[in-house]
């Protein structure tokens, strides 16, 4: 094909790469003056039938209303005639990077804070994605482009949903084949019940982070029905017994990722995003030296990061220095008090003491008057007081109280003095009969 010119427009200048799905070529765009990349779909799905192409047509379209940083720009599609064969083309903005399976090659991992900034980049791509309405369904290393300034591009919007669905309709695949990647495929993409959504990616976003933090997938085995059945049934082993110093907040999310079940992982890339974006700078704010954001080589985004990080970080030491005057000042203030709660404390004690003094003096006169009060009076001398009180009849109980105080300074309750009239009285009638009798 090369030299060839597309549709009248676009001429071949390279091959890029080829695949199952069909080849990429480096192209001029002659109208527009500017290099494009052109994706030629292989013939046997589905170029020349209608309802191919409007399915073509249709994705497409979908992946070219994505504009985001951090996803591959599709500029136009087709169907052209290579070899004979009607070709279904599509054209898509020209990246210069590297794809990320050639950084996963060998069994080394790479440093744990590049892999999260890595998957912090897709995670943006797959948010501004599933909020068009596109899932990828293809997650992989592969469909990862490495640009020379850090930035991740995310490749094939739209296009492994287009071949699900002529596979769906076709039955091209050979009995025995998979459509897709075992090494990164969801439960539910094995399966292939139900719709397939937003995390179904997520869980090939997790594949895609155990395999850069550990060096290799989640399940691996040189029998891809061997790696399909451990998606399906088996837990993966913690990132951490194989990648040491692996935060354990960034192993839990690669493990919530991991779930079997769609509806235990992340609800959203957002969430995802936000996550690894959390571990990273609370990585950095309590490592300020390691220069982690610097090694999770965020592209465009590290400068921000880097900012956000600075100025954090400023506002933490002019919050530490405020704090440590405040409490300078409250031990000054504290000081301050502490001496005067003393003075008032010993000045409070001393005219405690000086009313005690007073107070037990007090007592010492109300205990004498007490004494002259209610010294010891005998019934014999209340009975000669109750004889004299006699005026031709007995003294009433008032009477007879009054001349009790009026004697000897005691005040007899009234209960008391009627008492003591009766007993007195009673006394007094014996005397009189002994002395009559005699």
């Amino acid at each position: 094909m090369l030299d060839e010119v597309l549709a009248g427009r676009f001429r071949i200048t390279a091959l890029l790469g080829s695949g199952g799905m069909g080849q990429v070529w480096a192209a001029e765009d002659v109208r527009m003056r500017r290099d494009v990349a052109v994706k030629v779909v292989h013939p046997q799905y589905g170029a020349g039938e209608t309802e191919a192409r409007d399915r073509f047509e249709r994705e497409v379209q979908l992946a070219a209303r994505l504009t985001h940083q951090n996803v591959v720009t599709v500029h136009d599609w087709g169907e052209v005639s290579v070899g004979g064969r009607q070709t279904l083309y599509l054209v898509m903005e020209l990246v210069d990077g590297t794809p990320l399976d050639k950084r996963f090659k060998g069994p080394d991992s790479v440093p744990w804070p590049l892999a999260a900034g890595w998957g912090a980049q897709i995670a943006q791509a797959l948010h501004a994605a599933h909020r068009k309405g596109v899932v990828h369904r293809d997650i992989k290393p592969a469909n990862v482009l490495l640009t020379p300034d850090g930035t991740l591009k995310v490749l094939d919007f739209g296009i492994a949903k287009f071949l699900g669905d002529t596979v769906g309709a076709r039955k091209l695949t050979a009995p025995g084949d998979l459509l897709g990647t075992p090494a990164y495929m969801s439960p539910e993409q094995i399966d292939a019940r139900g719709a397939i959504d937003r995390r179904s990616d997520l869980y090939s976003l997790g594949c895609l982070l155990y395999h850069a933090v550990t060096g290799r997938p989640p399940f691996h085995d040189h029998n891809q029905w061997s790696v399909v059945l451990k998606h399906k049934q088996e837990t993966p082993t913690p990132p951490s017994r194989n990648a040491k110093g692996l935060p354990p907040a960034l192993e839990g999310l690669i493990m919530s990722l991991l779930e079997k079940c769609p509806e235990d992982r992340p609800f959203d890339a957002a969430a995802v995003h936000e996550t690894l974006m959390t571990i990273l700078v609370n990585h950095e704010l309590a490592s300020p030296g390691e220069g982690i954001l610097d090694i999770a080589g965020l592209g465009h985004g590290v400068s921000v990061a880097g900012q956000f990080i600075r100025t954090a970080r400023a506002q933490a030491d002019d919050l530490l220095a405020e704090a440590r005057d405040e409490a300078a000042r409250i031990v000054m203030e504290a000081e301050e008090v502490k001496a005067e709660a003393i003075r008032m404390a010993k000045f409070t004690v001393e005219k405690v003491r000086n009313e005690l003094e007073l107070l037990v003096r007090h007592t010492e006169y109300i205990d004498a008057d007490i004494d002259k009060i209610t010294g010891p009076v005998s019934d014999d001398e209340y009975y000669q007081l109750f004889k004299l009180s006699i005026d031709g009849r007995y003294p009433t109980p008032d009477r007879f109280g009054q001349d009790v105080e009026a004697t000897y300074g005691i005040t007899l309750l009234p209960d008391d003095a009627l008492r003591m009239v009766l007993r007195f009285t009673n006394r007094h009638t014996a005397e009189l009969e002994e002395d009559h009798i005699a």
